[in-house]
């Protein structure tokens, strides 16, 4: 049923004991062919909990999982469907020690169909993009944490599997590489992949969703395009400033200065103000501020992180995990 949506997922519940952990309420959203969906949220609000329903490593309390509109059931048999479809790059590294990364890339590919000259050629292609041609001989076990998590990306995008997840992809990435995975994850995604992106950094990975899904504590407490999100929101303009090192200035009266709703961390003064007096603001700002007592000055529009906190009350903080080994209700 390739017509079908990649995903679609309705009242997921998944409720864990022992202790007693309700993971996630009432989940539901759709992927489509095509398109590229984020899961976004602070760690620990039930992300790589639904993450593991979608790939049948987990099974929900409630609700249902579809995968190109055949319900994904938890076991051997989901797990061996899953496979042939969907390519995971878990948050977790993969226990493959003795491959060198070579290996691990064509070795990828060719498990999931690929010819063997195919599956070198592309591993070859990963090599070069993701720069990894200084470690291709090392074994996996012999990698740094980055070496490891670059390896993992290019074998996740191995074979061109019509469905990606990516469980924070960047974590431990050199920043200058960044770009290029994001590049690689948008080129997948516009030959037709469905991409399923989760993550609590959103100001990285904000340019590259189509839609988004923003879970809080288990329940998804907006679901848009991150226009349509951040729509509400549009009317206000934040003024960003950085306090030079050393300078006299005085930041309680910087802030009172700007106005709206400030806030002050350390030399960092922010505040909310209207978009269309934004700019009168700043400038009233400069003018009372002496040359060289400002080190950075930023007007900022929202951002889904934004958008979160105006929901929520709260930034994207660290609550509590779900904890490992928890058991399954009813299981």
């Amino acid at each position: 049923m390739r017509n079908a949506p990649a995903y679609e997922v309705r009242n997921l519940r998944k409720v864990y004991k022992e202790p007693t952990v309700l993971a996630n309420d009432g989940i539901t959203f759709t992927v489509e062919p095509g398109q590229t969906f984020g899961l976004l949220g602070p760690n620990g609000a039930g992300k790589s909990t639904v993450v593991k329903q979608l790939v049948g490593l987990v099974a929900p309390t409630s609700g249902e999982v579809r995968l190109f509109g055949e319900p994904i059931i938890a076991g051997a048999g989901a797990e061996r469907r899953v496979g042939r479809t969907v390519a995971y790059l878990p948050q977790s590294v993969l226990p493959l020690g003795e491959l060198k990364v070579n290996e691990a890339l064509r070795w990828t590919g060719m498990l999931r169909g690929l010819g063997k000259a195919t599956a070198k050629t592309e591993a070859d292609e990963l090599i070069d993009v993701l720069q990894l041609g200084s470690i291709v001989d090392r074994q996996m076990r012999k990698l740094s944490g980055g070496q490891k998590r670059l390896t993992h990306i290019g074998m996740t995008l191995a074979g061109r599997l019509p469905v990606l997840i990516l469980d924070e992809p960047t974590a431990d990435i050199d920043p200058s590489l960044r770009r290029k995975i994001w590049d690689l994850i948008g080129d997948r995604c516009r030959h037709g992949a469905a991409v399923i992106l989760v993550t609590h950094d959103v100001a990285e990975a904000e340019h590259a969703l189509g839609r988004v899904a923003i879970i809080d504590r288990g329940k998804v407490v907006a679901s848009g395009t991150p226009a349509e999100l951040k729509a509400d929101l549009s009317h206000r303009t934040r003024i960003e400033l950085v306090v030079a090192e050393g300078a006299t200035l005085d930041i309680r009266r910087l802030a009172g200065e700007m106005g709206g709703e400030t806030r002050v961390r350390g030399r960092h003064v922010s505040a909310w103000v209207p978009a269309d007096l934004a700019l009168r603001t700043l400038e009233k700002v400069m003018a009372a501020t002496e040359p060289g007592q400002l080190e950075d000055v930023r007007l900022v529009t929202p951002s889904l992180e934004d958008v979160y906190l105006e929901l929520r009350g709260h930034a994207f903080e660290e609550d509590e995990p779900v904890p490992d080994g928890s058991e399954d209700v009813g299981s």
